[in-house]
């Protein structure tokens, strides 16, 4: 008997340490271990997790095999389990975060457990620790043929209640079928177009499968082998984007103080601007500056934003506002469906100009001229923000000319630090 553990991988296909304990054994069971590390989060992050597991255990049945379901944290659970199934290891795909790695080595010290890579096309150099990301990208060449989903899983007896979550936005449809159906819609309708799309603000140029990646319900090398098929132009655009996602867990991987400091130290000097209530105004949109307030009035309402929207709204809070931007980043992630940390940070410290980006400081967006080009009939601003009339501010909690100057007079000191 093996164990494969499902994590950040809740599918079938492309998934290789499911297809070794097929290889290695006649007698496979699945487990998901609902660990309260990753559920401290928002009802709709919770909500579409326990949805995608449940999607997932579905599969299994599909093949005739079992998903156990367990609650508790995993070096206490699975050597429980793999002492009633008299398991001889467990499988699981390799996790690269900070408490990915700690959680890995807890019980790895317990019980007999392999990993394998296959959540990225670019897996973390572990030698190397690039800061940029062209020099990172560099390493990827191609991408190898993805391993489908199993016909036939082993029959076993299964365990575990999954619990019900309410959601407070409308979630997408789980699961891995629902995520490669909307990949291929993507790949066949919106590819071909997506260097003229992609920046829209309305996110109707992109591909909308950002919460299936953060749970590794759609396999990223599955994505990209789909695009790269396709042929279309801008296929090799679209997966330079995933790379960004392996990029930020690259920068994780070797700078885990990201969590909590400026990949830059010298822009944690800057004079973060402590103050509840504008925190609040920005938070909940009501800035007075329209693109913000379209903006995060949408991710309150959906758990979706635009990557457009999402760089803007987080350099009008780093930049613009000064608050300090650990705490403004956590609360945006939460909001998120596909809130993942390493992507979110990343998006962060480089839409903030704390490190990621090659020429950070001088980099501020003109929030009118991002509105006005990227939702120029104004749809967007009329559905999220319908008091304004344009991207002008109105009464902003802040003179963005001002503003824009303070932080390019605060910004440039320090770099001559």
């Amino acid at each position: 008997m093996i164990v494969v553990w499902h994590r950040a991988d809740l599918r079938l296909h492309d998934h290789p340490a499911l297809w070794q304990a097929l290889r290695d054994d006649t007698a496979v069971v699945g487990v998901v271990v609902l660990d309260p590390n990753n559920l401290q989060t928002t009802p709709r992050r919770r909500a579409w997790f326990v949805e995608n597991v449940r999607a997932l255990r579905a599969e299994y049945h599909k093949r005739g095999g079992a998903l156990w379901v367990l609650q508790g944290y995993p070096w206490e659970k699975l050597p429980e389990a793999v002492q009633r199934l008299r398991a001889k290891a467990v499988y699981a795909i390799k996790s690269f975060t900070p408490y990915g790695r700690y959680r890995d080595e807890q019980v790895g010290r317990l019980i007999p457990l392999r990993l394998f890579d296959g959540n990225h096309l670019l897996a973390p150099d572990l030698e190397r620790a690039y800061r940029v990301y062209t020099p990172f990208r560099r390493n990827f060449s191609t991408v190898d043929p993805p391993l489908p989903a199993p016909e036939r899983l082993p029959s076993a007896e299964e365990e575990g209640e999954i619990p019900v979550e309410r959601a407070d936005v409308a979630l997408p449809e789980p699961g891995e079928e629902a995520a490669l159906a909307k990949l291929e819609q993507f790949v066949q309708t919106k590819l071909a177009q997506y260097a003229a799309t992609r920046d829209r603000l309305d996110g109707e140029g992109g591909s909308r499968l950002s919460p299936y990646f953060t749970l590794g319900v759609l396999s990223p090398r599955w994505a990209a082998w789909k695009a790269l098929q396709q042929g279309a132009a801008q296929a090799e655009r679209w997966v330079a984007e995933l790379l960004w996602r392996d990029f930020s867990y690259h920068l994780l991987f070797h700078f885990p103080e990201m969590l909590q400091q400026a990949l830059d130290r010298r822009f944690q000097a800057l004079p973060w601007v402590e103050d509840e209530e504008l925190f609040q105004a920005w938070y909940m949109g009501r800035t007075g500056v329209p693109l913000v307030d379209a903006a995060m009035r949408q991710l309150h309402a959906t758990g979706f934003l635009s990557n457009r929207a999402r760089m803007c709204v987080a350099q009008f809070a780093v930049k613009y506002l000064l608050l300090p931007w650990s705490k403004a980043e956590e609360a945006f992630r939460h909001l998120l469906l596909d809130g993942d940390r390493a992507v979110n940070l990343q998006g962060w410290q480089w839409s903030g100009g704390l490190g990621v980006d090659a020429a950070p400081y001088f980099r501020l967006f003109n929030l009118v001229l991002q509105g006005e080009q990227h939702d120029p009939g104004g749809e967007w601003l009329r559905r999220w923000a319908p008091e304004y009339s344009s991207y002008e501010p109105s009464n902003a909690v802040i003179d963005l000319e001002w503003a824009r100057a303070r932080y390019l007079r605060l910004a440039q000191s320090l770099r001559a630090q």
